[in-house]
């Protein structure tokens, strides 16, 4: 909540600035404010999280392995909702195992696997059932 005011209090002095038609000779006061702002926010957040916190949170949640980075594109593709496809990885290959609806469907599984990085070979066990 603290940052929020912060950054209302920033966003305001901005609009105070411009409208009060402000000269390149207030530069100097316009640093001093800013870095006074930075001070506070900075005092705002909790002693144990810095500006890193965030993205070491962030890179920690980020598939590390290409079976890992097949199985999140797999699940965020709207076109494969429902399929139940298992990835299994050995190395830079990763096998794809299931049953899928149709073709369509399997050649969409096959190209996220095959352009996903760290993805050297696909091995494909799907299977579609007969029409």
């Amino acid at each position: 909540m603290r940052q929020f005011v912060v950054f209302v209090g920033l966003a305001t002095l901005f609009v105070v600035a411009v409208g009060s038609r402000f000269r390149a000779s207030d530069g100097d006061r316009i640093a001093a404010v800013s870095r006074l702002v930075s001070a506070k926010l900075q005092a705002s957040l909790p002693p144990a999280l810095n500006v890193a916190g965030p993205l070491d949170t962030l890179r920690r949640e980020l598939p590390t392995r290409p079976e890992d980075a097949v199985r999140a594109r797999l699940a965020a593709d709207r076109r494969l909702a429902g399929a139940n496809v298992t990835v299994v990885g050995e190395g830079t290959t990763v096998r794809l195992r299931g049953v899928l609806p149709d073709a369509k469907a399997k050649r969409v599984a096959l190209s996220l696997a095959e352009n996903t990085a760290g993805v050297e070979q696909v091995i494909d066990e799907l299977a579609v059932p007969a029409e």
